[in-house]
C-alpha cells in the first residue's frame, strides 16, 4: 500500500498539495518533507517488497506512520473510515514486525549477505 501513495504524491501528482497539508500543521520544511514521505512510500515501499536495506526503511516507516497517526489523524478518532489512526496504526505495526523479523531468508538483504 505505500507504492501507490508514493506514487500519487510523486509521480501522478505534486508534492505541492501534500507540502500545503503540512505546512498547516506546522510542519517544516514542508516541501522537503512531502519529497521525502513521497520517496519514502514509493521507493522504500519497494524496497521492502525486496527485502533490501529492510530494518533501516521499516525503522523509517515506523516514524513516518507513528506522525501520521498521532499528528495528523489522532484528532479524527480510531476507525479509518473516520479519517481516524487505524490504517497508519496498522502499517506502523507491520512495519514494526519486519524491523523486529528482518527481510527473511528470500529478501536481497539475505542474498547479498548484509542485513542491519
Amino acid at each position: 500500500m505505500l507504492i501507490p501513495h508514493g506514487w500519487a504524491k510523486l509521480i501522478s501528482g505534486s508534492p505541492a498539495g501534500l507540502a500545503q497539508s503540512l505546512a498547516k500543521m506546522g510542519m517544516e520544511p514542508a516541501y522537503a518533507l512531502a519529497v521525502y514521505v513521497g520517496t519514502l512510500e514509493l521507493v522504500g515501499g519497494a524496497m521492502l517488497v525486496a527485502g533490501l536495506f529492510t530494518r533501516v526503511v521499516a525503522a523509517q516507516v515506523i516514524g513516518f506512520m507513528a506522525v501520521a497517526a498521532f499528528k495528523v489523524h489522532w484528532g479524527a478518532g480510531f476507525f479509518w473510515n473516520k479519517g481516524g489512526y487505524e490504517y497508519p496504526l496498522f502499517w506502523g505495526l507491520m512495519a514494526l514486525a519486519i524491523l523486529i523479523q528482518g527481510g527473511g531468508r528470500l529478501s536481497l538483504d539475505a542474498r547479498i549477505g548484509k542485513e542491519i
